[in-house]
Parts: structure tokens; C-alpha cells; sequence
């Protein structure tokens, strides 16, 4: 996965300049007060450009951010993000956090068996007693009823254009969406175009998958609701949020 984003954290952030960070951050700020309102010290499992973390840091949070990508890293700290290159399934150190958060659908890039056991494995490892792990995901029901498809995203800046074109691939044995992107980037300022063509393997999971993965690694999953709107999660619902605490 770090491959592909080595490529894909350049243009990151003008893809996602729609993306609503405050919002998102203070969604996240919500689940924390409510499910651990002592918290002080968190570890971010994929960081990517740190927009989360800084919000996060700005409300008074220590917080340490992890990610594979070294170019993504470096946006993150160019804004003074505390961050380190680590692979979300493998990380290993001595602290221990109140909170651990892995957002924007890392755990879908989980695609195998041991690898979301890993990262399960990885939280549970970083956790303080009674600490929370809240973590995004693509919901099962919701894909199965919403057949993916193709889409075309396009977004500019002063100095770049970028035209992403969309086209997924659906392997439902295995609960996977193959995404793959075509990407062409227009420089505005030396009038050269970089095409980038990439693919993106998402699972997704049910909610007795997600338990049943939380437990087997001594988290007990408390609560899951629809992303930023917090209802309860249907066949419309195609990202869901859940909070696991970890046992003692």
C-alpha cells in the first residue's frame, strides 16, 4: 500500500480540499468525550497529511501520527505534526494511549485475514486499560446493495489540475473492491501533463465480522453508528464508525 500513495500524497490534499476536517474532527472530539472523557494521549494508525492530527493537537490532545508514506509524511510535518514511519499493521512502541484512531477507511485497506487481525492487534497492543479504539470502515450491507461504480472527480489549484477518472471491480467472494484509478495531472506552470494509474483494494465488513475480528484480540466492540451523522447503519450506509474498548 505504501507504493501507492507515494504517488498519490502529492495530489492528496488538492483531492481532498472538499474533505471536511473541522467537521470530522469534531465528530471525532464527541466520541472521545463520550467514551473517554479522560483522554489525553493519542495514536493516529495512518495519519497521512496530518490535518486530523493538528485539529487534534490544537484541542489539547498529545498525539502521535503513524503512516507508510514518507511523502505524506512530510506535509504532516511541515505543519508540526508528531509523526513516524510505520506500517499500521506491524507498529510497534513502549507508550501507551487513550485513544486510538485509524479514519478515512484504513482498516478497509485491511484486506486479508491477518492483516486486520494485525492491526487489531496493534491497537489492542497500544492501549492503555479501558482505552478506545475508533476506526472507519466500508459497510458490508450497503455495498452489496450500492453496486460500485465509476466516477470522474476532478479538482484544480493555481498550480495543478488533476482529473481522476474511477473504475471499480467487485470480487464479492471475497468481500473486496478492486479501485482502480487513472489519474492525470496537469502542471499549469511548465504545461506538462503526468498520468498515474494505481489500484486501491478495499474489504468491506459486517458488523458481526468487526466484532467477531475486535474480540479475538481483546477488544469488545461498544458502539457503531453512520459516519459524521451517527444513525444507525443500513444499506445506505456505505461508512460506518465503530468504537471498541479494550478489555482488561
Amino acid at each position: 500500500m505504501n507504493k501507492v500513495f507515494e504517488n498519490y500524497s502529492k495530489y492528496y490534499n488538492l483531492l481532498y480540499q472538499d474533505k471536511n476536517y473541522p467537521e470530522e474532527t469534531t465528530y471525532i472530539l464527541n466520541l472521545i468525550k463520550k467514551f473517554a472523557p479522560d483522554a489525553a494521549k493519542i495514536l493516529e494508525l495512518g495519519c497521512g497529511t496530518g490535518k486530523h492530527a493538528k485539529l487534534l493537537e490544537q484541542n489539547g490532545f498529545d498525539i502521535l501520527g503513524v503512516d507508510m508514506s514518507e511523502t505524506m509524511l512530510e506535509e504532516a510535518q511541515k505543519m508540526g505534526v508528531n509523526c513516524q514511519l510505520g506500517d499500521v499493521r506491524f507498529f510497534r512502541c513502549k507508550k501507551k494511549f487513550d485513544v486510538i484512531l485509524s479514519l478515512f477507511h484504513v482498516v478497509s485497506y485491511q484486506i486479508t485475514d491477518e492483516d486486520i487481525s494485525n492491526i487489531f492487534k496493534t491497537a489492542a497492543s497500544h492501549l492503555e486499560k479501558n482505552g478506545i479504539f475508533i476506526f472507519d470502515l466500508w459497510y458490508k450491507s450497503a455495498v452489496l446493495a450500492q453496486i460500485p461504480e465509476k466516477r470522474v472527480k476532478e479538482m484544480e489549484n493555481d498550480e495543478i489540475e488533476v482529473i481522476r477518472h474511477c473504475s471499480p471491480n467487485h470480487i464479492i467472494e471475497k468481500s473486496i473492491v478492486e479501485v482502480f484509478y487513472d489519474i492525470k495531472i496537469f502542471d499549469k506552470l511548465n504545461k506538462k501533463t503526468e498520468k498515474i494509474n494505481e489500484k486501491h483494494s478495499m474489504r468491506y465488513f459486517s458488523e458481526d465480522e468487526i466484532k467477531n475480528y475486535a474480540a479475538q484480540n481483546d477488544i469488545n466492540i461498544i458502539h457503531f453508528e453512520e459516519w459524521l451523522t451517527g444513525k444507525k447503519p443500513d444499506k445506505t450506509t456505505w461508512g460506518v464508525c465503530f468504537v471498541g474498548i479494550k478489555n482488561a
